[in-house]
């Protein structure tokens, strides 16, 4: 099954819709119209064919620019994603020949040209689906599925944190909140390459990421509201402080050895989550 896009990667502005695939359509859209309105009822089934066959090669196209952009962003994914962009083009490749031999008239040998043309065009456009595999399998622990979820839901609470730090105008917090997300991915680096560590950096990654994730995403939608509360400004920053210190802490004590000093720095987490009214 193709692999569902998740709202969570880091977005981009960069537009993910096959818009030239749609500007594609346009003429057999017209085309299509014209058949209906004059009858041509054996000209309607085959115009309309070739439009159906456009547009599900924008969508799929659109879809795959969305999953391979998602893929590309992580780290810890497992799988490929399954190759809509491929698939895309071959069908778009085979609409560009029926359409050109069979709706225009051209012969079977330039509408063969067209085909190609319209697959290989597509390629060189967008791309195709990626290939390579980030197939992770950590032989040397027992439940190597359930390390590379925590890996990978904590993978996603920092990307959530990034999207939602894009959304401060604030250039201190900002500053604060990348130091934070490349610390928690260093720390995530050494699990990835130290996987017996996972199950026991678990609670501290559950923990953290999801308070920073919460804080992050309230002030990000009420600081631009509330501009001039100085208290939420305050409390927000003792938060992030406090995270980019432990997350600082945990990384070094991941270097050096196997402890975490979990229990004094989640409850301290916890007191000033109160604050901004999350716990």
């Amino acid at each position: 099954m193709p692999v569902k896009y998740r709202q969570t990667h880091k977005q981009s502005t960069r537009s993910y819709t096959a818009w030239l695939l749609y500007l594609y359509a346009i003429p057999y859209l017209i085309s299509t119209l014209s058949k209906l309105i004059n009858g041509e009822v054996i000209h309607l089934v085959l115009v309309s064919s070739v439009l159906i066959a456009i547009m599900l090669s924008a969508v799929w196209m659109t879809t795959g620019l969305k999953n391979k952009s998602y893929y590309l962003s992580r780290n810890y994914p497992n799988n490929t994603p399954f190759p809509l962009m491929f698939l895309s083009s071959l069908v778009l490749g085979g609409a560009a020949l029926v359409g050109s031999w069979l709706v225009v008239g051209y012969n079977l040998m330039a509408g063969i040209g067209f085909g190609l043309s319209a697959t290989i065009g597509c390629w060189m456009w967008y791309g195709l689906d990626p290939v390579k595999s980030k197939h992770i399998n950590f032989s040397e622990i027992n439940d190597s599925e359930k390390a590379l979820e925590i890996l990978q839901n904590s993978e996603s609470l920092i990307l959530s944190i990034e999207n939602s730090s894009d959304l401060i105008d604030h250039s201190e917090m900002s500053q604060r909140l990348n130091r934070i997300t490349s610390l928690a991915r260093d720390v995530l680096k050494v699990l990835y390459d130290h996987p017996k560590k996972i199950r026991k950096a678990r609670r501290f990654l559950n923990t953290y990421l999801t308070g920073a994730e919460s804080v992050v995403e309230r002030y990000s939608t009420t600081h631009k509201k509330n501009n001039s509360n100085t208290n939420l400004e305050e409390n927000f920053r003792e938060v992030l402080t406090n995270i980019e210190q432990v997350f600082s802490d945990q990384h070094e004590k991941l270097i050096s050895s196997d402890v975490f000093d979990l229990d004094v720095d989640i409850e301290v987490l916890n007191t000033l989550l109160k604050k901004q009214g999350i716990n």
